[in-house]
């Protein structure tokens, strides 16, 4: 994402976050002008649902998609602000934590507190499905080409053995650490 698109008060936001991060030694190299193109917008929810090529993981609540539903109706004005493959990637975020779950996130946020890339767009679901929405991927392209990444070879068939393969090789050298996330079941 260009500095031009980034709104001077995300800066000011993110600013203590950034000094803390390079203070601990983790980088955020990634956010905000990796020079990464975004990947193609996320898949319509019919394929999203209908696509998945692997099992949502014991103890895991899907989304119902009155929930997805609800949670996309009131988004955050710095969602509905962003272009349309940014706004994908986090409407795929909301519809499949079960994949994002297993991707790691390679722009440093796990100096944030992050675990995997579904950390970079949810920061919370509760019981009755409601979202509480992380700010921090309307910024940061390595986090929403993740996501998109993840959508597209999902949409295809892809396993999540090669989805994770396809992030680790494609964004583990940005420079920044990735979070530490479990690999997904065989």
């Amino acid at each position: 994402m260009s500095a031009t698109r980034v709104p001077t008060r995300r800066l000011a936001a993110i600013a203590p976050v950034f000094l803390v991060a390079m203070a601990l030694g983790g980088g955020v190299a990634g956010c905000g002008g990796s020079g990464h193109t975004s990947a193609p917008a996320a898949p319509a929810m019919a394929d999203e649902g209908g696509a998945a090529a692997h099992e949502v993981p014991a103890g895991m609540v899907m989304p119902s998609q009155a929930q997805v539903d609800a949670a996309w109706a009131t988004r955050p004005a710095y969602v509905t602000a962003l272009p349309d493959d940014w706004q994908a990637a986090y409407h795929f975020a909301i519809a499949r934590p079960d994949v994002l779950q297993w991707l790691p996130c390679y722009c440093g946020c796990g100096g944030m507190g992050h675990g995997s890339n579904l950390d970079c767009f949810v920061a919370g679901r509760g019981d009755d499905g409601a979202i509480t929405w992380e700010e921090h991927a309307s910024y940061c392209d390595i986090c929403v080409d993740t996501a998109n990444l993840a959508a597209s070879m999902l949409g295809s068939g892809r396993s999540m053995g090669e989805i994770r393969g396809a992030v680790d090789a494609t964004f583990g050298g940005s420079g920044a650490p990735g979070t530490d996330t479990a690999l997904p079941p065989a």
